[in-house]
């Protein structure tokens, strides 16, 4: 654990220079972390010369008081990150109104429709129709919901498949790539200010970190102009007229529809890595929790493409935190152990910030659990020592 001293100084960085820490926590570069790690033993020493219980750490040389910043760091990273994923359940719970409006809401296009009709045999006008229809499919003929099979049939519908962002007229795919190749411009697209009409507009990754934005968008095909933006409501998520639907968007609707079905599904988030995927819980008898999507498989074995690697991975639920880096392990040692981030996928260093700090598997359990506990009752900078 860190010393109060280090604790005392993370909040007091927080309070003093605010925007540094979070545009730091929520993009890690190496000089992102270098400029962090300079502020936050500049705030240790001022802390130190004003407390009077730290005798302790007065005669520290200059490598162990950074290192018991690096402590504090860590346990500041894993605190905001589980904040951050558990604001994700908050805001994604929607009514059981609102999810059946939205599966209502749209009639299908035919052609999705007559795709239904021949994988499962019969043609859905909407999302709500064909939900039922999985119902009857995962109901045995005694009755009984196989929940598991529920949830591995919506797994494989296209009502929750990946949709890359492309033109809704003609269908042609907008290159989405990081680190880029080519500018926005070259591609076709241009960030533009929301208008306040759109539904939940979030922030996220899409071809590197962005705001809270909308995008217009010139088909480089035929010069159709449309509008995407990255949204949390559901009746954005399943718009079936070629909207975007990326791998953040794709989870999140996930956990909306795991919420409206009542099945327990947890957020997996690799560290240093753009993708996210869920576990599901196989049964409500057993807590085992199991990966349908062949893409997360797959995006977790391609360490050996040269395309940079993910550092850990962390299980995120209000009821099922843990570190599940074993799980999915490969080839992330080199990784997590590079400060300058250019191991990884993402180009950032949140991996390597816990591996300086000496953090175990077990320990970022412990405090992924406790920050789930105390998401409401605390604020994610203040510490423990």
């Amino acid at each position: 654990m860190p010393s109060r001293v280090a604790v005392a100084a993370v909040a007091s960085l927080y309070a003093r220079d605010r925007p540094l820490v979070d545009r730091a926590f929520d993009h890690m570069t190496h000089d992102e972390l270098r400029s962090i790690d300079e502020q936050l033993l500049q705030d240790y020493n001022k802390v130190l010369s004003t407390r009077c219980d730290s005798s302790a750490q007065e005669g520290m040389s200059i490598p162990q008081k950074r290192q018991d910043c690096y402590k504090a760091l860590g346990q500041a990273f894993i605190r905001r990150t589980a904040y951050r994923s558990l604001d994700k359940y908050a805001k994604l719970l929607s009514s059981r109104d609102i999810v059946e409006d939205a599966l209502k809401y749209y009639t299908l296009p035919d052609e999705l429709q007559q795709t239904l009709a021949t994988k499962f045999g019969a043609a859905s006008r909407t999302w709500y129709d064909a939900l039922d229809q999985l119902k009857e499919m995962a109901t045995s003929t005694s009755g009984t919901l196989n929940q598991g099979k529920l949830w591995r049939l919506v797994l494989e519908h296209p009502m929750t498949a990946y949709i890359p962002v492309q033109c809704p007229k003609c269908g042609h795919v907008v290159r989405d790539e990081y680190p880029l190749q080519q500018s926005d411009e070259e591609i076709g697209i241009k960030e533009v200010p929301p208008t306040g009409e759109e539904l939940d507009l979030r922030a996220g990754w899409y071809r590197g970190p962005r705001k809270a934005i909308a995008f217009e968008i010139t088909c480089l095909d035929c010069g159709f102009i449309s509008k995407w933006y990255r949204s949390g409501h559901p009746k954005i998520l399943l718009n079936p007229n070629k909207w975007g639907r990326l791998c953040g968007d794709q989870e999140d609707l996930r956990l909306i529809l795991a919420d409206y079905l009542k099945i327990p599904v947890r957020y997996i988030r690799p560290l240093d890595w753009d993708h996210c995927w869920s576990e599901y819980q196989t049964s409500s008898m057993s807590n085992d929790w199991d990966v349908h999507d062949g893409s997360a498989r797959n995006f977790c074995r391609r360490l050996d493409e040269g395309i940079g690697s993910w550092t850990r991975v962390w299980a995120i639920h209000p009821d099922f935190c843990e570190d599940v880096t074993q799980k999915y392990e490969k080839i992330v040692k080199d990784a997590q152990n590079d400060g300058t981030g250019e191991l990884t996928q993402a180009k950032t260093c949140n991996g390597y910030i816990l591996a300086r700090g000496n953090y175990t598997d077990e320990e970022i359990t412990e405090e992924l659990q406790r920050a789930a506990k105390e998401y409401k009752d605390k604020e994610w900078w203040q510490l423990h020592a």
